[in-house]
């Protein structure tokens, strides 16, 4: 019979002989979240906390590509199973589990189904391939072609070759449409993982480039993390441990299915995993030369090899969610099966047409690779350059060639721009009806400024926009731009002594009394500088940072009571933003360990700052050039590539550099644009773009303004 785990769960079981005694199961549903790993455990062990942040809203797929069954038979397999379910149910509070027998592109599969939390496990039941892929059926030998098929460990056997598993994951990738996919390591560009592990996340990139949706993808590092720094929220992880000791009960027996195992019991090298999180994402947006060293990507005429030219000739190229890597000149760039690039029509293209640009900085090929003679370490197809062209070749440890795909900057004099202020008290917004951001600032004796955006990334000369009998006096660094009365218009908000103070678009920016708390305490008043207008929050979202913590306001408040967090204190550099798209506000601060980040989603756990800062050998990222702590001056949270998360960017000499948000965690800093040569810039500005379009980043030193194109 088909156990199921020893607590109040409704599993449907059957008999093991003949597929007409198996029951029916379920049907897929959308998701918001897609997982794609190697073994029943992997979700559990170094996809945490997001998954279980997913599993708390609903709408989480789970997809477990290999049976995890070590050799040892489907009774382990299904253990397993039973373990990932007592582990959701433990994240969740919900029990009722209804499994059965599903058709996925012509190949059977378990499907069980958690209703009330709206969560689906799959089971494709593919032979567990052992750490190093040297299992006779592993993923690896079927990668390589050693093998044609091979089939699962199931109660309902299936075989898989690689096409077969190409189709299955794209057609649960299609059902599920998901927002996010997230999956495990898709090459060794990292160190040591087990082979599974990478093949998985392989085979993920593949499907969403064979599907018609295109969901932001993540992608969590695995068996490397051990020697990182430990990043885990206390609360948090004890969170995961007890799902994760609630799985081994099932799965090893270290307890009754269904109660947790001592926390002894769970492996120690898990345990270690458990405690560190670090993942990639893929930019969903993207604009800029196409650059690789000193070349840059241009395309022929049409069906004919990109070629790479020097950079200062080179065109710009745009890549879109869909993965089109669009050039200006109206082609697309493609990749065949044998790794050619080439400048095609951009119309009907389908995987050949797909990238994934990492963070990195890797550009994935969506094509599936054809089977080689050792692909151990290296499972997909990667652009990178021979002969003066871009080629896509096998890219994995010790190859794998990186790109930037970043805009060059225009620079406008400050006294053309007539900005005086700089640092924290310049902010950049877009204002109704212009199509480019203006450069903003309350300067002395002339209000609130700003300076039109013109086309080719300069700046216009700066006009007054709030009314002179009623102006905007407040403290400069203090300056909040934002939609503040949910009419979509930009408004301008800052601190006085007596409160807060509002310009806002419906009111013709007269300056109105908005609330009593907050008062400044001078200009410098890290408070002054934190104060933030939450893009997509409820109404009346003005947040700081004040004596009990990090605050938000609605009109007319007297006195704080919305208090998100006590951490940190008041002399820190603070950002206030929306981290992980849940339209909340969230907070970071500087350390000198790196950037740690608090967010609202785990305000029931935690409120504290949580270590965010990428780590690769050992060392953290501080997010700013040499390992300096930014501050608001010089870095700013915002949405690089529309995506609904802030991404943290700052200045690195003559870069304009940026750590990508993936939802509980940076990536680790990309190039994002690149300043005119020789400046040396103090500030950093960034605009909220609007949804579907790129934001507009300013620098400026003590002479020139350069924005981005």
């Amino acid at each position: 019979m088909r156990a199921g785990p020893s607590l109040a769960v409704a599993v449907a079981a059957a008999a093991a002989c003949g597929d007409n005694t198996l029951p029916v199961g379920p049907p897929l549903a959308p998701a918001a979240d897609l997982a794609i790993v190697a073994h029943p455990d992997d979700d559990l062990t170094f996809m945490q906390p997001d998954l279980g942040d997913a599993a708390a809203r609903g709408g989480l797929t789970t997809v477990y590509l290999t049976g995890g069954d070590g050799g040892r038979g489907v009774r382990y397999a299904e253990a397993r199973h039973d373990g990932v379910m007592a582990a959701y149910g433990a994240l969740t509070g919900a029990h009722d589990w209804r499994c059965g027998w599903i058709e996925i592109a012509d190949h059977a599969a378990e499907h069980c189904r958690l209703d009330a939390a709206a969560i689906s496990l799959v089971f494709l039941g593919y032979p567990d391939g052992v750490p190093d892929g040297s299992a006779p059926t592993s993923l690896l030998h079927l990668w390589q072609g050693d093998i044609a098929a091979a089939t699962t460990v199931a109660r309902r056997p299936a075989s898989y070759d690689r096409a077969g598993l190409v189709a299955a994951l794209a057609e649960i990738v299609a059902t599920s449409a998901p927002a996010t996919l997230r999956t495990l390591e898709i090459a060794s560009t990292h160190g040591r993982d087990h082979s599974d592990h990478m093949l998985a996340g392989a085979l993920a990139v593949l499907a969403a480039a064979a599907s018609p949706v295109n969901p932001a993808v993540i992608s969590y590092r695995g068996y490397d993390i051990e020697d990182e720094p430990v990043n885990a929220a206390p609360a948090l992880y004890d969170r995961a441990l007890d799902a994760l000791a609630r799985y081994h009960a099932c799965a090893d027996r270290c307890a009754p299915c269904g109660q947790a195992c001592p926390a002894d019991r769970v492996h120690a090298g898990e345990r270690g995993w458990l405690q560190r999180r670090y993942a990639i994402g893929m930019r969903r947006r993207a604009a800029g030369q196409l650059r690789s060293g000193d070349g840059c990507v241009a395309p022929t005429s049409t069906g004919a090899n990109a070629v790479i030219v020097d950079c200062a000739g080179a065109p710009s190229w745009q890549l879109d969610p869909g993965g089109a890597l669009r050039s200006s000149s109206g082609l697309c760039l493609a990749a065949n099966f044998t790794g050619e690039i080439v400048a095609a029509a951009c119309s009907g293209l389908g995987p050949d047409g797909r990238f994934f640009l990492d963070d990195d900085g890797h550009l994935w090929s969506g094509v599936v690779p054809p089977p080689a003679a050792d692909m151990a370490l290296a499972h997909l197809h990667c652009v990178g350059q021979t002969g003066g062209r871009p080629r896509a070749r096998l890219c994995g440890a010790g190859a794998a060639p990186t790109w930037e795909l970043a805009p060059p900057t225009t620079a406008t004099p400050r006294a053309t721009a007539a900005i005086a202020q700089t640092g924290r008290a310049v902010r950049l917004a877009r204002f109704a009806p212009d199509p480019l951001p203006r450069l903003c600032a309350v300067e002395p004796g002339r209000g609130l400024v700003c300076a039109p955006g013109v086309a080719g990334g300069g700046l216009g000369p700066a006009a007054r926009l709030d009314d002179p009998g009623a102006p905007l006096a407040i403290e400069p660094e203090s300056l909040a731009l934002g939609d503040i009365d949910g009419d979509g218009l930009t408004d301008a908000c800052g601190r006085d002594a007596g409160g807060l103070l509002c310009a806002t678009a419906a009111a013709g920016y007269r300056a109105e009394r908005w609330s009593t708390a907050l008062a400044a305490t001078g200009p410098a008043s890290p408070t002054d500088r934190s104060l933030a207008i939450v893009p997509g929050a409820p109404t009346g979202a003005l947040c700081g940072l004040a004596a009990a913590g990090v605050a938000c306001l609605a009109r007319g408040a007297t006195a704080i009571t919305d208090v998100r967090s006590a951490w940190p204190d008041r002399s820190a550099a603070l950002w206030i933003a929306d981290l992980d798209g849940d339209a909340q506000p969230d907070w970071c601060a500087a350390t000198p360990g790196g950037p740690a980040c608090g967010v609202a989603g785990h305000r029931a756990l935690t409120s504290d700052g949580i270590a965010w800062g990428y780590a690769a050998g050992g060392a953290v990222q501080a997010s700013a050039g040499d390992g300096a702590v930014p501050d608001t001056a010089t870095a700013a949270l915002i949405d690089i590539d529309d995506d609904g998360r802030a991404d943290l960017c700052t200045l690195r000499g003559e870069l304009i550099a940026c750590a990508r948000s993936t939802g509980r965690g940076f990536a680790p800093r990309a190039t994002l644009a690149r300043l005119p040569a020789g400046m040396v810039a103090t500030a950093l500005w960034a605009e909220r773009a609007p949804a579907g379009s790129l934001p507009r980043l300013c620098a400026a030193d003590a002479t020139t303004i350069a924005c981005t194109r």
